[in-house]
């Protein structure tokens, strides 16, 4: 029978036609056969006969097609469950190949695992399809869109619905009989047989009867799909894109199936590229702890350098100019030069010392409830400098706006809180 009388006689619908799913609509299917073709030796003239791999029409939409998905019965395929406390991809396939490296001496297998859920904690469970290399060597299609390649019985889970997702799907073509066994649509088995005569599918049934059997698993129901012949039209057309629909909306991650070589391909290019940049990161971050060490010794160098000269300065002004003078000295530089041109007269001679007293007490006169201390009054030609204490800051910016009216330069220095005294302050006024 035909893939269009299988799927005539056994979907069985019951009145009108359901509207066909989203998730596929787009997509083109083909189907991988061998082509036997004649190929004759050069050196002896002998002709003999060879296999060719390629690809057969399915069935396409009607709409513009973006995908397209190769169904391909492989002898090689088989699947396990995996259960990891991480959900990395990265660290599944490795995870993954270091399971399978026992077995590598009878022949390479490749790895794609699938995640079907996570866990709160950051972990993963899903299956996994080991696949030998041999089964990539599908030929490219003539037509440029992304490929996918699902094993052939994969997409029809959704005919095993009304048997809670339990069953075997069972994929029939010209030379080959492949079958997946479903548990609560999760599959468990995969399984490849030649196919050699019309009772190949009877001999599948029964085997998967004993096998459930011995195993305690649900046997559920069958579905097959005999995909010999030409490619689907009419109305099977229709009913075929429902079915795979279904089972796309019934089991999301078949979605993310691609047993190509494309796929095998992206994901070792991801994995060096994530490697490359893992190393290239590790590196930037050691340079950077190095470079970052470097500036914070040398910013230490520096500060230790200022401090010196900070505390220099600070010993000759007080050695030189005022040996009574407490605490931190701010601008010991511009006090010495004031001091100097005190004592040499060569500053500016715009107040005199009777005048800069008067302003003095016109600002004490200004504001009555003005509660400064002053304790030391330097007087120069350039101006003068007044060390007083008061009881909150408020106070002492106040104190320096009034003289702002009065004189070219008024600078707070040294401003500090002393314990049971009060803030302490300089204050340079200039002429």
């Amino acid at each position: 029978m035909s893939i269009k009388d299988i799927l005539l006689t056994k979907i069985n619908f019951i009145g009108n036609k359901k509207s066909l799913g989203k998730n596929l609509d787009d997509c083109e299917f083909r189907r991988v056969i061998n082509l036997k073709e004649r190929a004759k030796d050069d050196d002896t003239g002998a002709e003999s006969a060879v296999f060719r791999k390629s690809t057969r029409l399915i069935t396409a939409s009607m709409t513009p097609r973006k995908n397209l998905i190769i169904l391909a019965p492989m002898r090689s395929l088989s699947l396990d469950d995996f259960n990891f406390p991480f959900s990395n991809s990265t660290k599944i396939r490795e995870a993954l190949k270091l399971q399978v490296m026992p077995f590598s001496a009878a022949g390479e297998l490749e790895v794609f695992p699938v995640v079907l859920s996570k866990t709160p904690k950051g972990g993963s469970n899903g299956i996994v399809w080991y696949v030998s290399p041999e089964e990539f060597n599908i030929p490219e299609s003539d037509i440029n869109l992304p490929k996918k390649v699902w094993p052939a019985p994969l997409p029809f889970i959704s005919k095993l619905s009304k048997y809670g997702g339990s069953g075997v799907t069972i994929w029939l073509d010209e030379e080959n009989i492949c079958s997946m066994l479903w548990q609560k649509n999760r599959p468990v088995l995969s399984r490849w047989r030649k196919l050699v005569d019309k009772d190949s599918e009877i001999k599948e049934i029964e085997w998967y009867d004993e096998y459930c059997k011995v195993q305690g698993l649900d046997r559920g129901g069958n579905f097959t799909v005999n995909a010999a012949g030409e490619n689907l039209n009419g109305d099977a057309d229709e009913m075929f894109f429902e079915i795979v629909n279904e089972s796309s909306e019934l089991c999301p991650w078949i979605n993310d199936v691609n047993l190509s070589r494309s796929a095998i391909e992206g994901a070792r290019d991801l994995e060096r590229s994530v490697r490359l940049l893992t190393r290239v990161s590790i590196w930037l971050l050691i340079a950077g702890v190095i470079a970052l060490g470097a500036s914070v010794l040398r910013w230490k160098q520096i500060q230790s350098q200022v401090q010196e000269i900070r505390t220099k300065s600070e010993n000759f002004y007080r050695q030189t100019f005022d040996p009574s003078h407490t605490g931190r000295i701010a601008n010991p530089v511009t006090l010495a030069r004031d001091k100097l041109a005190e004592f040499s007269g060569t500053g500016a001679d715009v107040h005199s010392l009777q005048e800069a007293l008067e302003d003095l007490g016109e600002i004490f006169a200004a504001d009555k409830n003005m509660n400064i201390t002053i304790d030391i009054v330097r007087y120069s030609n350039e101006g003068m400098d007044c060390t007083g204490v008061a009881p909150d800051m408020s106070t002492i910016l106040n104190f320096r706006k009034l003289w702002e009216g009065k004189v070219n330069l008024v600078q707070l220095d040294n401003t500090q809180f002393v314990a049971g005294v009060g803030y302490r302050f300089d204050l340079r006024l200039r002429w």
